[in-house]
């Protein structure tokens, strides 16, 4: 009896460090998005930095991070906020992992040779969310524009 009792036990942790997995890709998928949607107009080249950034950060394949993309890109899947996305990443990532995320979020915007006003002001907002300091804000900003050169 406690056999099954510590195998079902494993099986339901095991399901919910899946599901709390799939959040926090899902969460970095729709903030990702965003960064390639706010200007009105998503390339491809968007997606592709997108998708590269998710297989990066996630460490997930590029197969499934455009998955996970697609399914961030439903309007239905929009985010009301960034709070609720903001407060899974500040629990499951190091402050270094979202001074990454910023910086891939600038390699979004830049991926067009031109950053919008709006891409400008999304990553600031997430950064404030995320806690990154102003001065790892403008390093990002700086390391993506010199990548897109």
């Amino acid at each position: 009896m406690k056999k099954i009792s510590q195998l079902l036990e494993t099986q339901s942790k095991s399901k919910s460090d899946d599901s709390e997995i799939i959040h926090i890709h899902s969460a970095l998928a729709s903030l990702l998005y965003e960064a390639a949607r706010v200007d009105r107009n998503v390339t491809d080249e968007d997606l592709t930095v997108a998708a590269e950034s998710l297989s990066r950060l996630a460490k997930i394949s590029i197969v499934d991070a455009q998955q996970f993309l697609v399914t961030a890109s439903k309007p239905e899947n929009r985010p009301t906020s960034y709070h609720p996305l903001a407060t899974i990443i500040n629990e499951n990532f190091t402050y270094e992992q979202k001074c990454q995320l910023i910086t891939s979020m600038w390699s979004i915007a830049h991926s067009d040779n031109h950053v919008d006003p709006h891409e400008d002001h999304i990553i600031r907002k997430i950064s404030d969310l995320l806690y990154v300091s102003h001065q790892d804000f403008i390093h990002g900003k700086i390391s993506a524009r010199k990548t897109q050169i």
